[in-house]
């Protein structure tokens, strides 16, 4: 099993195609032909390997169909464990590790909210449909569980279950592999038709990657949060009582590119029906900017990765003449909100923004929780400096 396994890399006819249109990169034809064939036959390219981030979009510019971004992953991971161990920091950010910055986070909590994932912890009956919380949402659980919109769905998120997203990201197939059939395993004693997803990212790595690259399929189908709300506003079910009154570029996650345009049609619909004035960025849809996130995987010099990253999409938001920018990924949000008031933006949490304009009372915002991670690397000073094996994985933590 391999990141790469569902994709026949002799049909790559090194056209460049999917590396002239990267958002992040700006190669010409022959250079990306050049790159392309030596990526193929070496397995490394010095470029691709310094200025990717690991996003998404070049998934969408192959004309025989390949996924690039799992290929030039997989090679780089190779690369990586031929140099031996890695900065435990990474392993620390997965769900499900023996040491683990959620397991850290969530023994934090209140004890009304840790009585609240023990609840989210149990098989809830028999139900036409569920709301499933991943790892970031289980912080909000207070105000989810409480909230008068999503009443109505039966909450599941056991604090050790994961879509498998930061393993996959992070380089470590056998990580998301052990995480994955954890999740699935507990999901085939549900007895549900439709699960909704509060996370985007759980709703592109349950459906999306789950079938295209795992080989996996979900017994019952699955929508997106903002799916599930266009529903229940197109049928009357909800209206808005606090409408957003706001101007906002919006800042899409990289699996936007994944998901399609249905996706990012029901981002945009709810949010504006919800009061929300939206100013395109020059990058959005399949060919969008990332939020830096994964490109810690080149290194962990943050100004040499991340910031350097999230520099390039907060200059595209003050090119619009914006100071604001909607984001409706939780990990985006957490990553970005370390940077955004020295850029001078302003960030919005749709997730929270969306259920206080259809009636909600957000008393824990997750605007309010960052100190939560904080606190949880704070706990480990000396993580940055350990190394464990690149093949860790729940099992062998």
């Amino acid at each position: 099993m391999s990141y790469a396994k569902l994709s026949d890399w002799n049909k790559c006819t090194t056209c460049g195609e999917c590396l002239v249109q990267c958002p992040v990169m700006h190669m010409d034809k022959p250079e990306a032909v050049a790159e392309m064939t030596g990526l193929l036959k070496t397995g490394y390219s010095e470029k691709i390997f310094r200025e990717c981030t690991f996003c998404f979009s070049c998934n969408n510019y192959c004309p025989e169909g390949l996924r690039l971004h799992e290929f030039i992953l997989e090679k780089f991971m190779e690369n990586r464990k031929k140099k031996g161990k890695i900065s435990a920091v990474y392993p620390y950010l997965f769900n499900g590790m023996k040491m683990s910055m959620w397991k850290d986070i969530y023994a934090m909590l209140s004890r009304e909210e840790q009585s609240i994932l023990k609840k989210w912890s149990e098989i809830p009956p028999p139900s036409k449909e569920i709301l499933w919380v991943g790892c970031i949402g289980r912080i909000s659980c207070f105000d989810i569980e409480n909230s008068a919109v999503l009443q109505e769905l039966p909450k599941f998120g056991p604090p050790d279950l994961c879509c498998g997203e930061l393993a996959y990201r992070l380089g470590s197939w056998k990580a998301y592999t052990e995480t994955i059939e954890k999740t699935l395993k507990a999901f085939e004693k549900l007895n549900i038709e439709r699960m909704v997803c509060y996370c985007g990212s759980c709703y592109n790595y349950l459906s999306n990657i789950l079938k295209n690259v795992y080989g996996r399929e979900l017994p019952f189908k699955l929508i997106s949060l903002y799916e599930w709300l266009n529903e229940k506003r197109e049928s009357g079910k909800i209206t808005v009582k606090q409408p957003l009154k706001l101007k906002t570029t919006l800042h899409e996650s990289c699996y936007v590119s994944e998901l399609g345009d249905g996706f990012a049609r029901d981002l945009r619909a709810v949010y504006k029906s919800a009061g929300a004035d939206i100013v395109e960025l020059p990058h959005h849809g399949e060919c969008n900017l990332s939020c830096g996130a994964v490109s810690v995987l080149r290194t962990l010099n943050l100004p040499k990765s991340l910031f350097k990253e999230q520099w390039k999409k907060y200059k595209e938001v003050k090119e619009t003449g914006m100071k604001d920018m909607a984001v409706n990924c939780p990990g985006c949000f957490i990553t970005l909100s370390f940077t955004n008031r020295i850029a001078g933006i302003k960030l919005h949490y749709m997730p929270d923004e969306l259920l206080k304009a259809y009636g909600d009372t957000i008393t824990k915002p997750l605007s309010r929780r960052i100190p939560l991670f904080i606190r949880a690397f704070i706990k480990h000073p000396t993580l940055p400096l350990r190394h464990v094996d690149a093949e860790i994985s729940p099992a062998s933590s």
